[in-house]
């Protein structure tokens, strides 16, 4: 440890200095639709979420003669949503013989310190972003190719990979392993192949590939909402159909019609208003090349968090590179929240932060954050697919 520092300083300066700007960075940083969405810890009871939905209409509205009987009352109904928070780690570590490497210079400490914060702090957040958009399985890629034994793999997909990166290779059901906890030596990001660490491996087409240890337990995010009849918070869809979003086929250019038709879509079925857009980048394209053909200037809005966006009559439209490729997601961001115990904080109930690992010569600590994404009016959600990119 260097001059003049000690454990219990390292662990203060983690708490009360280094925590309030990490957690600034993971809430308003991570991505713009996450940056305006509410965060809220009431509806958290004990390790669950509990979400009133309402649907229907009030029975109690109806015209009739001068002496005629009054309707007769009949509230909206309410469907109870429960389910669990999800579970989110961010580590960093650090080994004894580089800690004992700085101790003369309390500077070098520092920045090595801020460094693995900094680390972890980006791969944290592009997590998140990550899983805000997914169905909750964690799949970030499918094997295109069946492949005998190698460490060379050809994917349908790599914008999801970097190197140094800890996966699991997993049967299409997700329930057998066909290789676990790989690290990526090589992303290809032309060829849209990855080279694995370890031994070789065989694979087949369709094998899916998630984060290490995630499968089946990252957040509910937008792929679970917008998959239709699914079963959703412990409902099912099929039998609840008030629970399913609107899905477009916009199958070729973009239009403002199609755009249009999607806000009109809201307010229609659910009396809501469309004020918040996500696309990809290549439909984000698309749109501004739609606009300078009909030579109309593309307007910028200043979000909360710093981010910008395109403005469509007032309405933001948003790129981010984990959207589906020839998508747009509109949605009323009034009705989403992230549901969570607290925010983020240091894994410390046992006294520690900063802890010497049980047998190894490491010290590590621990960012954790129990929370999960929770719309509570999916019918005023609106997704356009099949959009053709520019």
């Amino acid at each position: 440890m260097p001059k003049g520092l000690n454990m219990e300083k390292v662990q203060e300066a983690l708490k009360t200095f280094y925590l309030p700007g990490l957690q600034y960075q993971l809430n308003e940083k991570e991505g713009a639709f996450y940056a305006q969405i509410e965060k809220s810890s009431k509806e958290v009871v004990g390790k669950d979420i509990l979400m009133a939905l309402r649907y229907g209409k009030n029975g109690g509205v109806g015209n009739r003669a001068d002496d005629g009987l009054l309707p007769e009352p009949s509230s909206r109904s309410t469907k109870q949503a429960r389910w669990e928070t999800k579970n989110v780690f961010a580590r960093i570590a650090m080994s004894d013989k580089v800690m004992k490497a700085s101790r003369n210079d309390r500077g070098a400490f520092a920045n090595l310190l801020e460094t693995e914060l900094e680390d972890a702090q980006t791969d944290a957040k592009d997590n998140f972003a990550r899983q805000l958009f997914g169905d909750g399985k964690g799949v970030m890629a499918v094997v295109s190719t069946t492949a005998g034994a190698g460490n060379d793999i050809a994917v349908n997909d790599t914008k999801f990979f970097g190197e140094g990166q800890r996966i699991d290779i997993l049967e299409s059901d997700g329930e057998t392993a066909v290789a676990e906890s790989r690290i990526i030596d090589i992303v290809d990001h032309d060829n849209l192949t990855i080279r694995i660490s370890g031994t070789a491996v065989a694979v087949t087409e369709d094998d899916i590939i998630v984060t290490s240890g995630n499968y089946g337990s990252e957040l509910t995010g937008l792929g679970n909402i917008f998959t239709l009849d699914s079963t959703l918070y412990g409902i099912d869809r099929t039998e609840h159909k008030w629970l399913n979003p609107n899905v477009i086929n916009v199958d070729g250019l973009i239009s403002e019609l199609d755009i249009q038709e999607g806000v009109d879509k809201s307010e229609i079925y659910a009396g809501s208003d469309i004020n918040f857009m996500l696309t990809s980048y290549g439909v984000r394209r698309a749109y501004q090349k739609m606009m300078l053909e009909y030579k109309n200037h593309v307007n910028t809005l200043e979000l909360k968090g710093g981010w910008k966006a395109l403005d469509y009559n007032g309405i933001p439209l948003v790129a981010d590179k984990y959207c589906d490729a020839g998508t747009i997601f509109q949605l009323d961001k009034e009705n989403w929240k992230l549901y969570q115990m607290g925010d983020w904080d240091w894994l410390d109930k046992d006294g520690s932060i900063f802890s010497r690992v049980t047998d190894r010569p490491i010290y590590e600590a621990t960012l954790v954050k129990y929370a999960d994404l929770g719309c509570n009016k999916p019918k005023a959600q609106v997704k356009l697919i099949n959009i053709t990119e520019a």
